[in-house]
């Protein structure tokens, strides 16, 4: 089978995941991946990981990705750097983490350039290094990486490797909250309620702490559950206000349930 025909083969067992026939998916990924098959051999250890298709296992899994890793393949590096990271199916060691993170950002994968930014940022398995964190996360930022571009403007909100610029920040946040990134809504939320970086703007404030208190965060159901409560940016409504808090606090955010108490203490609910 000619290298083509593998990569048409594998895109078929793709396919066949997708749809959720894992069954046939393997098959089709195990024939190939006993051929030195890469890509194949990384979404073994996907569905291994998984248990898609075949046994549950990380010790497995890991196997896979090491094979994929071998012949240079990016995804599997990042993934088997994880797997270090987190000690799954492999003894934990920050130090292999890194090294496969690295072989991986050098390919320009992004995932793993952020997570080696994390390393380095964190002092993961390397020296702490907030200068090279930072540059990091902004040669994937300007990728169009959106957790990236996060992380890139919480470095210039704090003054983390990189002069604090709150102006820049909100712009980095700008960036991803486009995208949908809600960690960067509710940041770039923070930017209006507070005027960091931006003009101190309730109404938009609001506006994208909306949009990430509706994907689950709850640091944005907080904070827009105040706004609505004390009627900053809009409306103020105590029913929507409380469900707002009660959801945050279900997720174990404390002020939320330290403003539900003091309510009820009061009597007002």
């Amino acid at each position: 089978m000619t290298e083509q025909q593998k990569k048409e083969k594998c895109k078929e067992g793709k396919d066949f995941f997708d749809k959720k026939q894992y069954d046939k998916a393997v098959s089709i990924f195990k024939e190939l991946s006993d051929q030195g098959h890469d890509e194949s051999q990384f979404m073994m250890g996907i569905c291994s990981a998984g248990g898609y298709g075949t046994e549950k296992s990380d010790a497995k899994a890991a196997q896979w990705f090491q094979k994929a890793a071998d012949q240079g393949y990016a995804r599997a590096q990042n993934e088997l750097g994880v797997f270090y990271q987190l000690g799954a199916g492999v003894e934990k060691s920050p130090e292999k983490a890194v090294k496969y993170y690295s072989m991986a950002a050098e390919q320009g994968n992004l995932p793993a350039t952020e997570h080696l930014a994390f390393c380095y940022q964190h002092g993961i398995g390397t020296k702490e290094d907030l200068v090279k964190a930072v540059e990091l996360y902004r040669k994937a930022a300007e990728a169009g990486y959106p957790s990236c571009q996060d992380q890139l403007g919480l470095c210039y909100h704090k003054g983390q490797g990189v002069k604090e610029d709150f102006a820049a920040a909100a712009d980095w946040y700008y960036k991803a909250a486009k995208q949908g990134n809600k960690w960067a809504q509710y940041h770039l939320g923070l930017c209006f309620y507070h005027g960091e970086g931006v003009e101190k703007d309730f109404e938009k404030a609001v506006d994208v702490l909306k949009a990430s208190a509706s994907q689950g965060l709850d640091e944005a159901q907080y904070y827009l559950g105040v706004c609505v409560l004390n009627g900053q940016g809009t409306e103020p409504n105590l029913d929507v206000a409380v469900g707002l808090l009660q959801m945050a606090a279900q997720q174990g955010h404390g002020e939320a349930q330290n403003v539900l108490n003091e309510l009820k203490k009061r009597g007002i609910i």
